[in-house]
């Protein structure tokens, strides 16, 4: 149902461009703009399971936390307009963006509860959260318009992206179990937990030329997003390697981008600029596999994933 939704609103979006204008002058180049940079982004994701099927026995059986993710990471994205001369004031806009982080620090939690609402807690593990790292792919297009001798500009985009977020849990320390024995440092932990996310989007851009060399710049996407993700928890010898459980879920995003662009020469440009994004999915299915084969199936409850980026690009257009 929400791929038709998209379809519909991609078509409308698009609608407004005349189809009858000559060939040649709807493709017209109109210009072209590279940005690269890196900065500093904060990340945390977590996520939880039931004891059965039905989301009961208890309604959450095991939660993983990773918080305080610290990630430098390295970031590309360009922009390429077309329009024709019959119409100035609108263009086709198209769009694309790639991000790739290192997790160079991070916290780790894993708890296991036999009471509903997270009581009855038998095992509690305090860990690194550090190493690993994310990638971030996104292409959209649709047109744009551009008023005030283009001091003004907003475009509506339909698009499609791709996220990894790939983590590790390692340096191990048991904070609380059943048997006391086995509190305590937790030697050769080594486990990860790759997540996926993918789906088209609807979204928005806006620019807002305050001054000749000083421009605002805001977007803003709602993602439609399936979920899947696949774990190795490498010290449990009753579980399969290297895939011990996998998760699948229908899931949701915002992403939320504000810039300040300062026009350095009439080519290059300066960008400083913060990105907020705020996944969810839920409702899903968790499939745990066992040394021996065979599998078992449970609830997932919900997995989010939320963080915070400073950015610092240097632009060239064309």
């Amino acid at each position: 149902m929400k791929f038709k939704v998209f379809c519909t609103l991609f078509l409308l979006m698009i609608f407004p461009f005349d189809h009858n204008v000559d060939e040649a002058q709807a493709g017209f180049f109109k210009g072209a703009e590279l940005q690269l940079g890196s900065g500093y982004r904060r990340g945390e994701l977590d996520w939880n399971i039931a004891g059965d099927t039905s989301g009961k026995n208890p309604n959450v059986l095991s939660e993983l936390e990773w918080e305080n993710l610290d990630i430098f990471q390295t970031a590309a994205e360009g922009r390429v307009w077309f329009g024709s001369t019959r119409q100035p004031g609108l263009s086709l806009y198209i769009k694309g963006a790639a991000t790739y982080g290192w997790i160079l620090d991070g916290d780790n939690r894993d708890s296991d509860y036999a009471g509903d609402d997270r009581t009855l807690e038998f095992s509690r593990s305090e860990n690194s959260g550090k190493d690993g790292n994310i990638l971030d792919l996104s292409i959209g297009i649709g047109p744009q318009w551009s008023f005030y001798q283009q001091q003004f500009t907003i475009a509506l985009l339909a698009g499609w992206s791709y996220l990894e977020q790939n983590l590790e849990i390692s340096d191990g320390y048991q904070t609380v179990a059943l048997d006391p024995s086995f509190l305590g440092p937790i030697p050769g932990l080594d486990s990860r937990y790759d997540t996926e996310w993918w789906g088209p989007w609807l979204g928005t851009d806006l620019t807002w030329r305050l001054t000749e060399q000083v421009t605002l710049c805001g977007s803003f996407a709602w993602h439609f997003a399936e979920y899947e993700a696949e774990a190795n928890w490498n010290l449990r010898t009753d579980l399969a390697h290297p895939v011990s459980f996998r998760h699948r879920a229908d899931g949701r995003g915002l992403t939320l981008d504000v810039a300040m662009q300062y026009q350095l020469t009439a080519a290059w440009l300066l960008d400083l600029s913060y990105g907020y994004q705020d996944w969810k999915a839920d409702d899903g299915d968790s499939w745990t596999y066992g040394a021996g084969g065979g599998s078992s199936k449970t609830r997932l409850n919900e997995v989010n994933w939320r963080s915070h980026a400073v950015t610092l690009d240097l632009g060239y257009r064309f």
